[in-house]
């Protein structure tokens, strides 16, 4: 929907001070309204969803990135509540039911540190699933350009903290909210690495010609930039689909500016990302994309592998593997997590904890693997369930710009294996689904004006 099919009609034959509100009132008539009743007739503001990315750098620096997606999710829900009328998506259900399962897993927490974990992780989840509600339910948020340009924000973040991270590998933030803590508290490890975080993770394994240095800003860990990485390159993608030449021109060099920290990373589950997300984008579009754009698609990644080749990342990439046990060690991991889970399968352990053989903690390397440790195969079913039901909730888009949108869940699904899931990316999953959405009390509209390229991209 555009934001003109949002906006009432002006009104012909009446003097301006009487023309009608949204509620069908007379603005005379609303002004002596209480503010609880004049605020319930007003549409939802875009701000809390849109601030949440556009000043996400603040955040960082401040040492309120762990905290922010609840924070913004408690405003929102504040302001659902005193409108006072909320319109619950298809899937809600299941995201609800997952939240209250989990919150359940609390009992088996054995440790203040591991209590003040629990409850950052709850409360990133609980904020974006509100975040979510509230991104269906405000009009002011109907436009998907809106929302994919608020998203978008972030690829100009992961630029400037991933080549933070090459120039100045060392480097930390020590955030006024890291200051502002008790001692007790501040020396947890987790607590450091979240609220001091460092530009980037320097591994030097025994054998490397040279110490790895992998880009994490903003980010706590580098898995974290480069979950996101995948999901933003989406959403470029799904802004570029109606944008003009000189736009496309500007979110390809804005992507290709990201490429440098993203191949300095390593991860190999940024090729997973990628790859299947576009597997599945092709698979939907296969029969309506013009042999013209295959062609265009085929140059690009040609000319990004010769790119990333030539830059030796493929040969760093090959020597961390070689020199590290990284995919063994995974592999331990994981059999320990599932065997420890198997001890408390409803409610799991509230929390990662130590492995017995490794220096990492079992339910870490992974959302899956956390979320079958923390909340054992209930919670773990129940948020699969849940993206699951979101993904199928969507699953009718019709042009290639809803395909691409509807791909960042789906990517994140796969992705989960190998990456943890933070508030920031579950909410752009949530947004990029129910964005898809028919919003409360409107039926879908295919217009010119939304789709002008809608002969050139069905």
């Amino acid at each position: 929907m555009t934001s003109s099919l949002l906006a009432p009609r002006p009104q012909t034959g009446r003097a301006p001070s009487q023309q009608s509100g949204p509620a069908g009132t007379t603005r005379h008539a609303r002004r002596s309204l209480p503010p609880a009743r004049r605020l319930g007739d007003r549409a939802l503001p875009a701000w809390p969803v849109t601030a949440l990315f556009a000043l996400y750098p603040l955040w960082w620096l401040l040492g309120l990135g762990p905290f922010v997606v609840a924070a913004a999710g408690a405003i929102a829900l504040a302001l659902m509540a005193l409108r006072g009328r909320v319109g619950l998506p298809p899937s809600w259900l299941w995201w609800a039911s997952f939240l209250a399962w989990s919150l359940l897993s609390v009992v088996m927490i054995d440790s203040g540190g591991r209590l003040v974990g629990f409850v950052q992780r709850w409360s990133e989840m609980l904020g974006a699933v509100l975040l979510g509600l509230y991104a269906y339910n405000a009009p002011e948020l109907a436009d998907r350009r809106r929302v994919v340009r608020s998203l978008s924000f972030m690829v100009a973040w992961l630029t400037v903290g991933g080549w933070l991270g090459m120039l100045f590998p060392y480097g930390r933030v020590t955030t006024p909210t890291l200051a502002a803590l008790p001692r007790s508290i501040a020396s947890n490890s987790y607590v450091t690495e979240l609220l001091s975080p460092r530009f980037a993770e320097v591994q030097d394994p025994w054998g490397a010609t040279e110490a790895f240095v992998r880009p994490a800003a903003p980010f706590p860990y580098t898995n974290g930039w480069g979950n996101t990485f995948v999901l933003v390159t989406l959403v470029l993608a799904a802004l570029a689909v109606r944008a003009g030449r000189r736009t496309r021109w500007l979110l390809a060099l804005a992507w290709l500016a990201a490429l440098p920290p993203a191949t300095a990373t390593l991860n190999r589950g940024i090729l997973v990302g990628l790859g299947s997300a576009g597997v599945y984008v092709a698979a939907r579009r296969v029969r309506d994309v013009r042999p013209r754009h295959w062609a265009q698609l085929a140059a690009a990644v040609t000319a990004v592998g010769v790119a990333v080749l030539a830059s030796g990342a493929a040969d760093r990439l090959s020597e961390r593997t070689s020199t590290s046990t990284t995919t063994q060690d995974r592999a331990a991991l994981y059999a320990e997590t599932f065997e420890r889970t198997l001890a408390s399968p409803l409610l799991g352990w509230g929390a990662p904890r130590p492995s017995r053989t490794l220096p990492v903690s079992a339910g870490t390397q992974g959302e899956l693997w956390f979320l079958m440790f923390s909340y054992g195969f209930v919670g773990l079913g129940l948020f699969v369930g849940s993206l699951l039901a979101l993904i199928l909730v969507t699953w009718r888009v019709r042009d290639l710009e809803s395909t691409l949108l509807h791909a960042v869940p789906v990517a994140l699904a796969v992705m989960m294996i190998f990456y943890g899931i933070d508030g920031l990316q579950l909410t752009m999953a949530l947004w990029c689904a129910l964005v898809l959405l028919p919003r409360p009390g409107r039926r879908p509209v295919v217009n010119a004006e939304e789709y002008p390229n809608a002969e050139e991209h069905p």
